[in-house]
């Protein structure tokens, strides 16, 4: 039983629900407005998890030091990395661009896909293993820019990013949107149901 609610589980429809942690306003179980933010979470996710191969294969950027030209990928990038004895920087590049993104946005549709039948505890972890991915996903980036401010001496290597940069920025991009999108309170109010 909730705090405040009356032991038949009933409440008036006149009754505002509010978050007992936040004071935002929760939307009754079924209610439109959670449907609508499962809705467009579920496109966004789908949206990202469409771009996502592109985005890790296409190159992203083009190295030309001394002359010579080389282009790459994520995927390419990290295991060129792993390959020259770079391990732990390929893993983090590996972990923060492929194993997040991947992991957060199929979290995302599972929890806006209200088929998929599972026990609230489980979907409240997973929203919190969401969350939690949330800030790690940017660090790939602060590594590469630190790699790049690194590499580039003076004129002797010049780096531009190339599509896959685009690709993957807009996936980020779907992915932040899909996030925001999600209503918590929906996970909270499931797990009060059961």
């Amino acid at each position: 039983m909730i705090a405040g609610l009356p032991a038949s589980g009933e409440i008036d429809d006149d009754v505002i629900l509010r978050c007992p942690g936040c004071r935002m306003r929760i939307p009754r179980p079924g209610g439109t407005s959670g449907e609508r933010s499962r809705r467009r979470t579920a496109a966004f996710s789908l949206a990202a998890l469409a771009l996502f191969p592109l985005a890790v294969t296409l190159p992203v950027m083009r190295v030309e030091r001394l002359g010579h030209a080389h282009e790459t990928g994520i995927l390419d990038g990290a295991a060129m990395l792993i390959r020259d004895g770079e391990a732990w920087l390929g893993l983090v590049v590996l972990f923060c661009s492929v194993a997040i993104p991947i992991f957060k946005l199929c979290g995302l549709l599972f929890l806006s896909t209200p088929r998929i039948r599972a026990a609230a505890a489980t979907r409240v972890l997973i929203w919190r293993l969401v969350e939690w991915s949330g800030r790690w996903g940017m660090l790939d980036v602060l590594l590469v820019a630190s790699i790049v401010a690194l590499v580039k001496i003076g004129d002797l290597v010049s780096i531009e990013p190339g599509i896959g940069a685009i690709v993957f920025t807009a996936m980020v991009f779907l992915s932040l949107i899909a996030a925001m999108s999600f209503d918590p309170h929906e996970v909270r109010m499931e797990l009060s149901h059961d």
